[in-house]
């Protein structure tokens, strides 16, 4: 009877680990961007805390040029790398345009907007250009 009690009970304390079940044979180009939506990137601006807010962005350099991320009290919101309202996949010239823009969606964020969206119109009020 012991020799059957001890080894199940190892199994059991072996079967209910912490680790997470993480598949192995994921795809090289999902493993790459699960690892870059984790981790902060190199070319970053982080965000001036404002007074009270729950909300802080940075601007983050990538291909497609600068984008920006967004979080509440810590968690991640939106990762928008594109600019947003325009037709197309093009980034930010500049981290100062990414800056502003984040900005005005945080305004947004903090007035009870979500999704918050912005428009052409705006963008050409904040100064920001971009390719047609």
């Amino acid at each position: 009877m012991r020799l059957i009690l001890i080894p199940s009970i190892l199994f059991l304390l072996f079967s209910c680990s912490d680790k997470p079940n993480v598949k192995k044979d994921r795809d090289p180009v999902e493993q790459k961007r699960m690892n870059q939506t984790q981790s902060v990137p190199q070319n970053s601006t982080p965000s001036k805390p404002k007074a009270q807010s729950n909300f802080t962005f940075f601007t983050h350099l990538q291909p497609e040029g600068w984008g920006y991320r967004i979080s509440e009290k810590g968690k991640q919101i939106i990762d928008q790398q594109t600019i947003p309202g325009v037709p197309g996949n093009q980034g930010f010239l500049t981290s100062e345009d990414a800056q502003k823009v984040a900005e005005l969606v945080i305004e947004k964020l903090e007035k009870g907007a979500f999704p918050p969206t912005v428009s052409e119109e705006e963008l050409q009020k904040l100064g920001i250009s971009w390719r047609n």
